[in-house]
């Protein structure tokens, strides 16, 4: 699991911030706190992600309370549209097709799913938060 990780950390051809977006809505979405805060924590401010943005992650509508760049909220719906059906619509595609170009469209489905995968195990096996993450923000 750790290589998997890994790989889409440091080499992957989303632009970093956009990765921590999609890793911290999903994880939100999933109710994962361990693995949000620990994303949170190491990753947010490296990538520059501001703390009102990553609060935002959580919300339930994550693009009413945080003004994003057009980009940005394209990748916000497209995290939540397949984490609701497992599907994603030709609308959301095409919100997505006018920011990236293909093989970052096709990037952006594997951290989303890994980490929807990495939630489903923190989440199992009632990982406890890290001491030193940011906490999850309350609803």
């Amino acid at each position: 699991m750790f290589a998997v990780g890994a790989g889409l950390l440091g080499h992957g051809l989303l632009p970093h911030m956009d990765r921590e977006i999609v890793i911290a809505r999903v994880t939100a979405r999933a109710g994962c706190s361990y693995e949000w805060g620990v994303h949170a924590s190491v990753y947010s401010q490296q990538v520059g992600l501001s703390p009102e943005h990553l609060r935002a992650t959580a919300d339930t509508d994550p693009t009413a309370g945080a003004t994003w760049p057009p980009r940005h909220a394209a990748l916000l719906d497209a995290v939540d549209e397949p984490h609701d059906t497992a599907h994603l619509s030709a609308t959301a595609w095409n919100a997505l097709r006018d920011h990236y170009e293909e093989d970052r469209l096709l990037e952006f489905l594997v951290p989303a799913g890994w980490y929807r995968t990495i939630s489903y195990l923190a989440n199992g096996l009632l990982l406890d938060d890290e001491s030193w993450a940011v906490p999850f923000p309350a609803r």
